[in-house]
């Protein structure tokens, strides 16, 4: 019955708050939401905008998978930028994956400017706290 109300409560909601695991509190928006009890996830359909304290994302899905402890995100493409004011980086990346050390992956057709240095590859690892960056 906890779960029920739990799952009524998820769906009934346009954005969350995720803490769980992640350094930072993160705020997901998105215009559906569904909880997916049997795989410990839940799927953000449709404009969906994911902020902390370190990025802002803008995709068209993402999937927080709570045994994982990281968030998928896709798009055509899916938008990151800077959140902090004195970090400048923004990017573009077909599937964007945001782990609980907010260490950022951007994959597929992948772009990232940051500050002066401008990067395309097909993988980018980008950590936004410390500004490293590497690709594959």
């Amino acid at each position: 019955m906890k779960n029920l109300y739990f799952l009524l409560f998820i769906l009934s909601c346009t954005s969350t708050e995720l803490s769980s695991g992640f350094d930072n509190d993160i705020r997901i928006k998105s215009d559906t939401i569904e909880f997916l009890e049997k795989n410990n996830q839940i799927n953000f359909l449709d404009n969906v905008e994911i902020n902390s304290d370190f990025v802002n994302i803008r995709a068209e899905s993402a999937v927080y998978d709570d045994i994982k402890d990281m968030i998928s995100i896709l798009g055509k493409p899916s938008t990151i930028k800077s959140s902090k004011k004195n970090t400048s980086f923004n990017g573009k990346a077909e599937k964007i994956m945001f782990f609980n050390d907010e260490k950022i992956h951007l994959i597929g057709d992948a772009s990232i400017k940051y500050e002066n240095i401008s990067i395309s590859s097909n993988i980018i690892i980008f950590n936004p706290r410390t500004g490293k960056i590497s690709s594959e």
